[in-house]
């Protein structure tokens, strides 16, 4: 069996965010195992090698991205999440969004087989995009086997200095779009008279209205010594924030996955997060759930963890690296390449 795998993600400006991670730990995996698979990965979307199946690892709903005519036998991809068509209102695409949408959904009718991140995703896609249930598969994604507790002090305290960070903090990690909830995230850190570490390539660029209603609110509230941005953050480095940090903040409206929980839980890092969509799928017993609608339940919450005493956040933490263990690239790649096999 030949498949090729599109990896066009990693030469674009995804390459640093989720869906550049995904394709990467993936075809990481495919590469370093025998799967008893013939695998080629190429660059360019529209010009695929001669194989049995072909895998694009990313679907965007307002880019003309998947080919209306097959380019293989068999055709497979992964729909990350459809938020946008989840909450419309939020996500205004004009005309030449909605005509790309529908040559996606035109597309999508060849599509042999579906990958989806969460069952949240896979009720999404078979409502708002109208495909049968039975092309569509869950595989959880996972966090990088570089994410684990350290106690390295001397790498701590590099990346602490790099950053400027100091203190206790809570942790954000991720984007700008309207779902994240960062309106009530930044009053409850207001309200909990906390600092807080925001990490994210879009929340760095000042281009983006979405970061500039950010950065207005973050002037209004007072809290500009508060909040430290770092922008956009290695791996390597993002390990050791992880370990610097009192706990992760994700109040999201709604999330595909929402990687950053288990990373931070794979580094032994406590959670608070709200407990809708995927999170509550994938977050476990020991997070720390809040009212997304209410930043002063967030803002009680962050104060919650933040008092836990030594003894009992040891303890937290280990059974937040157990919850995360459950979720590796290994098992995401078989999963996946079991659903190959079965076209």
């Amino acid at each position: 069996m030949k498949i090729a795998v599109d990896i066009s993600p990693l030469k674009t400006g995804h390459q640093v965010r989720g869906i550049g991670s995904y394709t990467k730990s993936l075809i990481n995996e495919f590469k370093e195992k025998n799967w008893g698979i013939d695998f080629e990965f190429f660059k360019s979307p529209n010009s695929p090698p001669p194989v049995d199946i072909i895998h694009y690892p990313y679907f965007d709903l307002f880019f003309h991205t998947l080919p209306i005519n097959k380019k293989a036998s068999r055709v497979v991809v992964t729909i990350h999440d459809i938020i946008p068509l989840i909450f419309p209102e939020h996500f205004p695409v004009g005309l030449k969004g909605n005509i790309n949408l529908r040559l996606q959904k035109l597309a999508l009718k060849n599509v042999d087989a579906v990958i989806c991140d969460s069952q949240t995703s896979k009720q999404d896609v078979i409502n708002k995009l109208s495909l049968p249930e039975d092309k569509i598969h869950v595989v959880y994604l996972a966090p990088s086997e570089k994410f684990r507790p350290t106690t390295d002090k001397k790498v701590l305290s590099v990346v602490a200095k790099k950053y400027k960070l100091s203190g206790k903090f809570a942790l954000y990690v991720g984007d700008v779009n309207w779902n994240k909830n960062l309106q009530n995230l930044i009053e409850s850190i207001k309200i909990a008279k906390v600092n807080l570490v925001m990490v994210g390539k879009a929340l760095a660029d000042k281009s983006l209205l979405q970061t500039q209603v950010l950065n207005k609110l973050i002037k209004k509230l007072n809290l500009s010594e508060k909040i430290v941005k770092t922008g956009y953050v290695p791996d390597e480095d993002l390990v050791a924030i992880y370990n610097l940090a009192d706990l992760t903040l994700l109040p999201s409206y709604y999330e595909g996955f929402g990687l950053p929980v288990l990373e931070s839980m794979a580094c032994g890092t406590s959670v608070v997060c709200s407990e809708n969509s995927s999170l509550s799928e994938i977050a476990g017993p020991h997070a720390v759930f809040c009212n997304t609608d209410n930043p002063v339940d967030i803002a009680r919450k962050i104060k919650k963890v933040m008092e836990i005493n030594p003894k009992q956040k040891q303890v937290l933490s280990q059974k937040l690296i157990e919850h995360a263990s459950n979720f590796t690239w290994a098992k995401t790649t078989r999963e996946t390449a079991n659903i190959y096999k079965l076209l």
